[in-house]
């Protein structure tokens, strides 16, 4: 399965249309508490670290983890971290389970070369409450 790119704008179109579609935040939880999240449907949002702090490795988690929230492998996912690399890389990790739809948001949340990202193009966002942890 390939991998397609996203703009930031474009993510937000596809999930503000299709409310089946999903968004996983792949940043780091210091990320999300200091830099905010994307304001989305809570059900359309998920939360999972593809690299951890302090030294930026590979959750060895994700998989089990990213299974847990069981979605079906034909739904549209797009994948968001800060600038568009880590996001990737989740996203390929998830399109080998056979995932049919997987997005990389390539300007990430706060912007890169390839656009301004997520926040940068005034969409829908906001500070990280603890109603975003899931059990």
């Amino acid at each position: 399965m390939n991998v397609r790119n996203a703009t930031s704008l474009e993510a937000y179109a596809s999930l503000s249309n299709d409310k089946d579609a999903i968004l996983v935040d792949v940043r780091t939880i210091k990320e999300w508490q200091e830099i905010g999240v994307p304001n989305i449907e809570q059900n359309q949002i998920f939360f999972l670290s593809w690299r951890l702090l302090p030294n930026m490795s590979i959750n060895q988690e994700f998989g089990s983890e990213f299974k847990k929230i069981r979605l079906k492998k034909d739904k549209k996912l797009f994948f968001l971290c800060r600038s568009g690399a880590r996001s990737m890389e989740a996203a390929n990790f998830v399109a080998a389970l056979n995932y049919e739809h997987c997005y990389n948001v390539i300007d990430g949340f706060e912007g890169h070369s390839s656009g301004e990202g997520w926040k940068n193009n005034n969409l829908p966002w906001h500070l990280y409450n603890l109603y975003h942890l899931r059990a």
